[in-house]
């Protein structure tokens, strides 16, 4: 399939563009540009990509409208301040993955999306922003896909925020509860159980056989609250991040929102009564944006349909935020 082929996968909302450029308090909104607007690869800094798809929750049972979640995401991402030095044209829209009849084809889609922006766009920060937890598929092995164009000794890691260790085994479509376990199983996804991270598990949201297949895979689980909150956590999550950045070729950070509070993020599919500090994993995202390889973030489960006063999509935003702008 061509390059252009592959990105009429993505649709762009043109009737809910951010506010023009030229005010003095340049917003990240002001310096976007989209995919049909000639996007200069050596100016564009981050490339932020939706996916508007959430069968892979009510096929778990979880409650519908994260496929909503990346616009609502954008009405606050947009309007925080864009960094000093930073222009028209270095923010890439390429807009939201037009979600398939089955989920497996959604994330076939999302897979190839993923290739050709990172193809075409390789210094760039790639923030992919969901819709179900399900996608992380997906966009892994879209990310391993390019990674074997450059060597086939690449090696991939992820680093996973979410209380739940989505290991499920499924017959038929794959569901939210999958990615895990599937990704440790695709070997076209490069992805290792030793660099395999997941980060804030609670025992109350976690089965206990898929706890043990994730042992046999030899993957790492830090169990909230036993990290601690406050600089334990960070402290946690911050190592973690630095062995994997210097075992792979290329790391991602994929943050399930439900892995917050249900005080700090209503607005999810499966919300809990305690959750991991959003502080933790705000350094987190500045310690990925550090690393001298390519990384990727993703924010799952964004569900506005429950999101009072918008405080998911804020946090999701102001997380994107210190991704995309830290330097590195």
């Amino acid at each position: 399939m061509s390059e252009q082929d592959t990105l009429r996968y993505v649709h762009n909302d043109t009737t809910r563009r951010p506010q023009p450029p030229g005010r003095d308090d340049a917003r990240m909104g002001g310096l976007m540009v989209s995919l049909d607007g000639a996007p200069d690869p050596e100016r564009v800094q981050a490339v932020l990509l939706g996916v508007a798809a959430d069968r892979g929750a009510a096929l778990r049972g979880g409650r519908l409208g994260s496929a909503d979640g990346p616009q609502r995401f954008r009405d606050y991402f947009w309007r925080l301040h864009a960094p000093d030095g930073w222009s028209n044209g270095s923010v890439l829209d390429a807009g939201d993955l037009v979600s398939a009849a089955t989920t497996d084809e959604t994330h076939a889609r999302l897979s190839e999306v993923v290739n050709v922006l990172r193809e075409r766009f390789p210094r760039a920060r790639l923030l992919v922003v969901g819709g179900g937890q399900d996608n992380l598929y997906g966009e892994v092995l879209g990310l391993a896909r390019w990674l074997r164009r450059g060597s086939e000794k690449a090696i991939a890691g992820l680093l996973t925020v979410d209380a739940r260790p989505d290991a499920f085994s499924h017959e038929g479509e794959p569901h939210e509860g999958t990615a895990i376990r599937r990704l440790l199983l695709e070997p076209a996804a490069l992805l290792a159980g030793e660099n395999t991270v997941l980060w804030g598990l609670q025992r109350s949201e976690s089965s206990a056989n898929h706890i043990r297949f994730l042992e046999a895979r030899g993957v790492t689980a830090r169990w909230y609250p036993d990290m601690g909150d406050g600089d334990a956590a960070t402290t946690s999550v911050l190592s973690q991040l630095a062995g994997l950045s210097e075992r792979c070729s290329a790391v991602v950070m994929s943050v399930d929102l439900s892995a917050f509070s249900q005080a700090q993020a209503p607005g999810v599919s499966e919300p809990v009564a305690i959750g991991v500090p959003p502080r933790a994993v705000l350094r987190g995202a500045e310690a990925l944006a550090a690393m001298p390889h390519p990384t990727q973030m993703s924010l799952y489960g964004l569900n506005p349909r429950f999101d009072q006063d918008g405080a998911t999509a804020r946090l999701a935003a102001r997380l994107a935020w210190s991704y995309v702008t830290t330097e590195a």
